[in-house]
């Protein structure tokens, strides 16, 4: 049976699903959580049990390479423990999977007095599928007006009674693609007007619940964007503006809905499907519908809106706007940058420089990126100083620093990068100070005001990572002495001190093993496998530096020391002896 699929190996599923979900799958797989498994041509398919009281769904195709696909029920939907197991059982005991055929032959051998006493059984079983009935099967022909409250009570359905559940999303999101399908059918066969009606009772349906959904995934998002889609290839293959307005109408407002939730991705191509698509006469009418959404009072919520839709009307509206009607949009909803934009075109400089001394820093920087795009880097040299005399966003120097280092003058961008590093130093900070401080001939002198300004201030951790660059590792063994580590689990500090012990192993190694037996310690305080993990990793490179020294007595009782401190901790035990320490 199994001689036309490729034999699989346990890496193989390892590889497939993650080293996390095999050893999980591993344990299902041992506790029989496998059920009813089957094959359907080179598709495995069965029951897992798990956490939830119903069985989940898996399946997984296989093809001449291996794994191809693969489809979970849980909320991973894929690539799960629970498509580990099924391929363990079909590697460990391929004769107990049933042989069946496809589903189209399948129901092709009966007769259709023997289909409706099926559906019946299973309407008797799963009465959620009496509902389905209710749907339309789009056919070749003139199909019928499809009743857009039928799939509004698919819809509600779908959401209704899938709340509390943890897994509630993931079965409102495989109904609702359910119906979304629905519409894929009617795209196929060119039926717009009846997938137009699928596309947008779904599409609202999402909108009304959203607010009240945790859809962390983006799962929901995902099926508002389908939505859209074929809302968008619905809209290009209709003429008739009777029947173009409402699919404007839906498309317009989940725009609306994501400008009011802050941006979140929602409908991401309405916005462009309406410019794209939208005629003069539908743009005229759009640009009201905006207008009328435009809100009122302040707040950043409020200011976000007016900016968004803003933007949106000025696109609507670019062929019909004069210079002034286009300012005055640009003030009333607060496009700054596109106002300032605008005045530079018009050579009303002086007006412009006032506008841009209104906003805040961030985007004061991106009107003096266009300043100079437009060939006025002097100017926005000038705003961007005034504004740094009273700010202090680190954005302003950088902008500054890049500028000056442009124009070739590094003495500037030098005074800048050092202000720069003074308010957040890093490595990087210090290689950019390092490389302009060359460039005008006084590294040295800098180099150690720098390094005692970072042992004042306690950047230790710093100092470690800049004497590692420069290859000084007995003045890394130093600095990295007050670094504290393992308070949290694994951390940038224990790497660092991983890399200085790295550095010392050549030339001193007890200072080494000091350093990596802190590590060891701070991870087995921390508690947890992952840390113990990691514990193990590092004892690893100790053992083989006793041995290197010849002290592996010394090595001995340091291990049966550790063993007899942490003889509580199992988990550790466990990783020890898989290490063989």
């Amino acid at each position: 049976m199994t001689s036309s699929l490729p034999a699989l190996t346990h890496s193989d599923v390892e590889h497939w699903v993650g080293g996390s979900s095999f050893a999980r799958g591993r344990s299902y797989f041992a506790q029989d959580a496998i059920l009813t498994p089957r094959r359907v041509g080179s598709t495995l398919k069965a029951q897992c049990l798990g956490s939830r009281p119903q069985p989940y769904h898996v399946e997984a195709a296989l093809g001449a390479n291996g794994i191809v696909s693969d489809d979970c029920s849980c909320p991973i939907g894929g690539r799960c423990k629970h498509v580990a197991a099924l391929l363990l059982a079909w590697i460990d005991a391929p004769d107990q999977f049933v042989m069946l055929d496809d589903l189209d032959t399948t129901l092709a051998k009966h007769s259709a007095a023997d289909l409706i006493a099926l559906v019946k059984r299973m309407v008797a079983r799963y009465p959620d599928l009496e509902l389905m009935l209710e749907l339309p099967t789009p056919s070749a022909g003139r199909a019928r007006r499809i009743d857009a409250e039928l799939i509004r009570r698919q819809v509600r359905h779908a959401f209704a009674g899938n709340r509390d559940d943890w897994g509630s999303l993931t079965d409102i999101v495989r109904a609702l693609n359910d119906i979304v399908r629905l519409g894929g059918e009617y795209t196929a066969r060119a039926d717009w007007r009846n997938a137009a009606v699928v596309y947008e009772v779904v599409l609202r349906g999402i909108l009304d619940e959203f607010a009240g959904m945790h859809d962390e995934s983006g799962d929901l998002i995902a099926i508002v964007n389908a939505c859209v889609q074929g809302l968008g290839r619905c809209l290009s293959a209709t003429a008739d503006p009777a029947r173009r307005e409402p699919l404007l109408r839906a498309l317009f407002d989940v725009a609306t809905q994501d400008i009011t939730f802050g941006g979140i991705g929602l409908g991401d191509e309405a916005v462009p499907t309406i410019l794209e698509q939208a005629t003069p006469d539908e743009r005229r009418l759009l640009a009201r519908w905006v207008r009328a959404q435009l809100p009122q009072g302040e707040g950043w919520s409020k200011d976000f809106q007016r900016q968004a839709f803003g933007g949106f009307l000025l696109d609507l509206e670019q062929d019909a706007l004069d210079d002034a009607a286009f300012l005055r949009v640009c003030r009333e909803t607060g496009r700054t940058v596109d106002l300032v934009d605008r005045l530079l075109s018009l050579n009303r400089f002086d007006e412009a420089m006032r506008e841009a001394q209104s906003v805040d820093d961030y985007v004061l920087l991106q009107l003096a990126d266009l300043l100079v795009k437009r060939g006025q880097a002097d100017r926005a040299v000038q705003v961007v100083q005034e504004r740094l005399a009273r700010s202090e966003d680190w954005r302003l120097p950088d902008w500054l620093k890049r500028q000056a280092s442009q124009r070739g003058d590094w003495a500037e961008a030098l005074s800048f990068a050092d202000q720069l590093f003074r308010g957040r130093p890093s490595l990087e900070g210090y290689e950019e100070v390092q490389r302009l401080s060359q460039s005008v001939g006084d590294w040295s002198a800098r180099r150690v005001d720098l390094l005692k300004r970072l042992a004042q201030d306690n950047h230790f951790g710093l100092l470690t990572a800049i004497h590692l660059k420069e290859g000084e590792v007995d003045q890394a063994l130093t600095t990295i002495e007050p670094v504290r580590v393992g308070l949290f689990g694994w951390s940038a500090d224990d790497s660092l001190v991983v890399r200085v012990a790295q550095a010392a192993e050549a030339n001193q190694p007890a200072a080494a093993i000091r350093l990596y037996l802190r590590v060891v310690k701070g991870a087995i305080d921390a508690r947890g496998r992952a840390n113990y993990t990691t514990a193990v990793g590092q004892l690893v490179r100790v053992r083989e530096l006793y041995r290197r020294l010849g002290q592996t007595d010394a090595w001995q009782a340091l291990i049966d020391e550790l063993r007899e401190q942490n003889r509580t901790l199992r988990a550790l035990k466990e990783e020890l002896n898989k290490a063989g320490l």
